[in-house]
């Protein structure tokens, strides 16, 4: 198992992830990030906004950068 951290860069701000989640690959933590991705623009719905310009960034332990998962990658959007 391999230690990812997950970083929220939401309209401007930084998120850190301090502490990291433990997963057997990248491809899990890029599972995780696009929940965790969903999860904040559900948030963003009930106040009545949306920013797909959002980003989580998966790094590892020494802080490289490992995937970047946009909002707008983590949804399906239809019409217009």
């Amino acid at each position: 198992m391999n230690r990812y951290f997950l970083h929220l860069h939401e309209c401007g701000t930084v998120v850190e992830d301090a502490e990291g989640l433990e997963c057997a690959s990248l491809a899990e933590a890029r599972q995780l990030a696009v929940a965790s991705a969903r999860d904040v623009m559900i948030g963003e719905l009930r106040e009545g906004r949306l920013c797909l310009d959002c980003h989580i960034v998966i790094t590892d332990g020494s802080a490289t950068e490992l995937a970047r998962v946009p909002f707008r990658d983590a949804v399906v959007v239809r019409g217009r």
